[in-house]
């Protein structure tokens, strides 16, 4: 039996490691290159052409989603499994749009990282169940604003909410608390809400925020 040819991506060799020993207890699989650098992955690939890549979204000097554009752009049949701590689903797009197959998080089981590799290379998708259930309701939510001009309504739920916290004058770690997420998840949020909203400091947020009448003006 052909054994399917991995390659693994992340600046952790102890990740590395751990993921070259989990590979390698398996019949099917064989690795076939790491790397600890974008550029590295990058230029290893193209020689090595193994049949899926590992991909961390964090490295250095290139990140994980330009290392998979650039990839995806030479060799649009590759297939790119993306294993990630950022649970937010803005991530998630990112990566399908550079060219992903499946997206898995960083603290998902052994089990469910092999069952994502084999599914994409049957030429399927696959993303963290809580992943896609966020894809799901950011897809619906989509659908429900249609084609509406107010930039507000380009906001999940949820970052609906930290932006009302955020315009309140709370503080990262009081809305992690009040909300239930990380301090780390909470910047994600605002990161995402200053692109969507296209600001580029907190006096616009706040400003707008007045203008919509989620906080008033003391």
């Amino acid at each position: 039996m052909k054994k399917i040819k991995v390659f693994i991506a992340d600046d952790h060799t102890v990740l590395r490691d751990g993921l070259k020993a989990i590979f390698s207890q398996m019949s099917d699989f064989a690795v076939a290159g790491e790397a600890r650098t974008g550029a590295e992955t990058i230029e290893k690939v193209a020689s090595l052409k193994p049949d899926v890549i590992i991909m961390d979204i964090t490295m250095p000097d290139i990140d994980g989603i330009t290392a998979t554009r650039r990839i995806t752009e030479g060799s649009p049949e590759a297939k790119i499994v993306i294993l990630s701590m950022h649970t937010d689903v803005h991530h998630a797009i990112d990566a399908f749009r550079a060219g992903a197959t499946a997206y898995v998080l960083k603290d998902s089981r052994p089990e469910e990282l092999l069952h994502a590799v084999r599914k994409v290379v049957a030429g399927e998708k696959y993303a963290s169940p809580s992943v896609a259930e966020g894809l799901l309701n950011d897809f619906v939510d989509v659908i429900k604003r249609g084609q509406s001009n107010d930039p507000l309504d380009s906001l999940s739920d949820r970052e609906k909410e930290v932006l009302a916290l955020i315009a309140d004058g709370a503080t990262s770690k009081e809305i992690g608390e009040k909300l239930f997420i990380s301090v780390s998840t909470v910047k994600s949020h605002r990161n995402n809400i200053m692109k969507k909203l296209n600001l580029n400091d907190m006096a616009g947020l706040i400003k707008m925020a007045i203008r919509k009448g989620i906080i008033k003006a003391e």
